[in-house]
């Protein structure tokens, strides 16, 4: 096990909104401070005016492209906005990604992300493609294959070219396991690390939730090529098969992934892991317990 700090843990978890078999929890309301101002004595300095940290931050609510659906967005350090969204048949359609500017009024000519059409899908307990920005903003997209046909299958990837114009050709990198389900992830950072993840089962292995496990294959080149996937924890918790779950990667050469189990038939315990590219394996924590309600 290893110590995550409080705000690293419920910043991640407030961020996911991991989706479980019973739909999202119940949003909390804000309720307004009626409590009285305290006394002030007359020799007391004024505290400082704090008022516009209380203000609410304006939103700009933008319409997705081409009546798209599933969209995943990132921010860059420069504000630029990068989208992606499924487009087409929700069993074998495409993926798309789009930009826009600070400053804008329009987002960018969009580009086809899968090299194979028909080979996204949007159905069931999938959550879409997914997006991560990596070494000099260079865009991940990783998402389930809908399997109609022999290059649809698995878990796909692909990055966009150097030049920023196309996506590169789709690859599979979901060697070694099988009955893909919930939705993988990506994660990306400025070193030039990308991490893939999904859970899934074993080759070979008996079925069952209690059996699936998370697995990760990571690339040290920006993604032109990966290492073999391999289990991301030794630790036998169990995957939750309708459940996404989420990766992310920090500043600091570290990554994290946020999933729910399935030990013990109603438990869906949320648990974090954490590693570095060069780790074996990575860390986990139980962050929060939970079980599926009668």
């Amino acid at each position: 096990m290893f110590r995550t700090s409080t705000s690293l843990t419920l910043a991640v978890v407030g961020a996911v909104c991991l989706a479980g078999c019973n739909g999202a929890e119940q949003e909390r309301e804000n309720k307004a401070d009626s409590r009285p101002a305290p006394a002030v004595a007359k020799d007391a300095k004024p505290a400082p005016d704090r008022s516009a940290a209380k203000q609410p931050t304006k939103v700009t609510l933008l319409r997705v492209p081409n009546r798209g659906i599933q969209p995943q967005a990132v921010a860059d350090a420069k504000g630029t906005l990068h989208l992606i969204y499924f487009k087409g048949e929700a069993g074998a359609g495409d993926l798309f990604y789009v930009n826009r500017q600070v400053g804008k009024g329009r987002f960018s000519h969009p580009i086809r992300v899968n090299s194979r059409p028909g080979s996204a899908t949007a159905v069931g307990t999938i959550r879409g493609g997914q997006i991560a920005l990596g070494k000099s903003g260079r865009v991940h997209v990783a998402w389930n294959g809908s399997g109609k046909g022999k290059q649809a299958e698995g878990m796909l990837y692909a990055r966009l070219n150097d030049a920023g114009t196309a996506f590169e050709e789709q690859r599979d990198l979901m060697q070694g396991t099988e009955i893909l389900d919930g939705g993988g992830s990506v994660a990306a950072d400025a070193s030039g690390n990308v991490y893939v993840v999904w859970h899934a089962l074993k080759k070979g292995s008996e079925r069952g939730e209690g059996r699936r496990q998370v697995w990760v294959t990571r690339s040290a080149n920006e993604g032109k090529s990966f290492a073999k996937g391999t289990p991301a924890w030794t630790e036998a918790t169990g995957a939750c098969g309708c459940c996404g779950l989420r990766a992310f990667a920090d500043s600091q050469g570290s990554a994290y992934v946020l999933y729910r189990s399935a030990n013990g038939g109603d438990n869906r315990d949320v648990y974090l892991l954490a590693g570095k590219q060069q780790d074996t394996s990575f860390r986990g924590a139980l962050v929060h317990k939970w079980k599926v309600p009668d």
